[in-house]
């Protein structure tokens, strides 16, 4: 009877019941426990020392944070007001507002905010316009008042612009039947040679990767293009050394040569430079003992190139020498030879295609320089739309074989809100003097914008410095003629480091007469 009345009470009860039942036990034992330990903590736990981490509240830390001293926002800055007096009462803590302010300016605020300010880059200005010699591919002329000049000319204004190019007439002083107007001003400016010339390709700038077109053929063609060009190269070299040419550009298909007359940016020699190049381009100057530097290379990393070429071209048998003297075999001697190549190779692959690959080749250097243009077969394509096209040359006065080429002039009104401006676009190889020409012809009174699109291997240009050892005012007479206007040619001939600049934006105000850029 006692057994079944026990089988009767006792109910059965399925597993899964009895895990889950189970686990509350283990759930509410945890929790128990939890709340024992909270409040124990709480009973033996001191007051804090600092009433400031009653008000904080403190965050679970996270795991996979990075830990950095650097915070990204603002801290209150109570511990600072805490650690320089102890006169802090609780009523300025409990009504102190955690707000960013300075800190009173002590020995101990110095020593941890010891950091460099941000510079902000702003705007230069000046009462002179800019040199850039980079190349530019299109520049647009802003302003908010319509132009003296457009594109639309004259027979008279034409003609008198062709004219005045070619003779190299400053149109403001020469007392002549020609027509003077603003629009033949406009029209002597935008004009340029160029060698060799062929309308139906783009010269400039040069991208020969077009998979849909196909380059000279015909091998006569190439032939006789190439000998006219080296005529031209010839003739622009003859005139850069008498002084009767400022500068020339000549845009090959891989790098961008700027031959300089003596005098300009204070070299008292003939100049070239060439950007971008590569460790092969540099190497193959060195075969034919063609001596370059490097300017816009880091000092360390020159002297470190000079030491190992001197090293390397002095002391490589002495150091095999001494390693076999060593007992080191000939195979690890070699491996030890190789893994050094592998290294200088890769330092010097490093600068390739960048503006510190830029060459500067002066004095005697630049004849033998000349003397490798004209025998490189590299500098033609082999391939693609400029096949067996040789580099274009670009002058601001006339040379052998050259073409006279005008820029495209695109007029445009731009309208923002109620404001309505006035836009010129020129698109062409646009050269330091164009710019310095078309301020010039500008009223000082109008207030002009210039924007550019540069050939962006050619920025390089303008960031080498001046050389200070020339004197301008005796490079200004000695390129008295090179058909340039005296106020352009002074601010070529000038030694002053800050006059080049790289320039995106150009603004005129004809309130202050000053310029800016950015």
């Amino acid at each position: 009877m006692f057994s079944n009345s026990n089988s009767k009470d006792v109910k059965w009860q399925h597993p899964k019941d009895l895990l889950k039942i189970q686990k509350l036990r283990y759930k509410k034992e945890a929790l128990q426990k939890r709340i024992k330990q909270n409040s124990t903590l709480k009973d033996l736990q001191e007051l804090p020392t600092t009433f400031e981490d009653v008000f904080k509240s403190r965050k679970r830390k996270n795991p996979f944070a990075i830990e950095s001293t650097d915070s990204k926002k603002p801290k209150c800055q109570n511990e600072d007001f805490l650690n320089e007096s102890s006169d802090q009462t609780l009523y300025k803590l409990l009504n102190n507002k955690c707000e960013v302010q300075n800190s009173p300016t002590t020995f101990t605020n110095i020593l941890l905010n010891n950091q460099e300010p941000v510079k902000e880059n702003i705007p230069k200005e000046s009462r002179w316009c800019p040199v850039d010699w980079t190349l530019k591919r299109k520049v647009r002329l802003i302003s908010s008042e319509p132009f003296v000049w457009s594109k639309k000319l004259k027979i008279s204004e034409e003609s008198s612009g062709v004219t005045s190019f070619i003779r190299c007439l400053d149109m403001d002083k020469c007392e002549s039947s020609l027509d003077v107007s603003p629009n033949a001003k406009f029209h002597q400016r935008c004009l340029y040679w160029q060698q060799p010339s062929l309308p139906w390709l783009p010269l400039f700038p040069r991208n020969p990767f077009k998979p849909d077109s196909s380059g000279i053929s015909c091998a006569t063609i190439k032939a006789s293009l190439y000998e006219t060009w080296t005529d031209s190269l010839k003739s622009l070299f003859q005139l850069i050394r008498t002084r009767q040419c400022p500068y020339f550009y000549v845009c090959a298909n891989s790098f961008t040569a700027l031959f300089r007359a003596a005098g300009i940016a204070g070299y008292t020699d003939v100049h070239v430079m060439v950007t971008p190049t590569s460790r092969g381009f540099r190497h193959l100057l060195k075969q034919e003992d063609i001596e370059f530097e490097m300017p816009l290379t880091e000092k360390d990393s020159d002297e470190n190139s000079k030491e190992t070429e001197i090293q390397g071209d002095d002391d490589d048998e002495p150091v095999d020498d001494w390693l076999s003297n060593l007992g080191v075999q000939e195979d690890e001697i070699k491996n030890i030879n190789y893994t050094q190549n592998q290294i200088t190779h890769k330092s010097e692959c490093q600068l390739d295609r960048t503006d510190q690959s830029l060459i500067l080749i002066k004095g005697v250097e630049v004849n033998a320089f000349f003397n490798f243009l004209l025998n490189c077969k590299s500098t033609i394509s082999p391939t693609g739309i400029l096949a067996g096209i040789p580099p274009t040359l670009l002058a601001p006065v006339a040379f052998y074989g050259a073409t006279l080429v005008s820029l495209k002039v695109q007029e445009n009104r731009i309208r923002s809100d109620t404001n309505e401006f006035y836009s010129i676009d020129l698109i062409g190889p646009i050269m330091p003097c164009t710019i310095q020409n078309i301020f010039n012809i500008n009223s000082s009174d109008r207030s002009l914008t210039m924007t550019f699109t540069d050939l962006e291997s050619t920025r390089s240009f303008s960031k080498v410095p001046t050389q200070s050892d020339g004197n301008d005012i005796f490079g200004k007479e000695n390129l008295s003629d090179c058909g340039l206007n005296d106020l352009v040619l002074n601010r070529l001939c000038s030694n002053d480091s800050s006059s080049i600049r790289n320039v995106e934006c150009l603004k005129y105000s004809g309130e202050s007469k000053r310029f800016s850029w950015s």
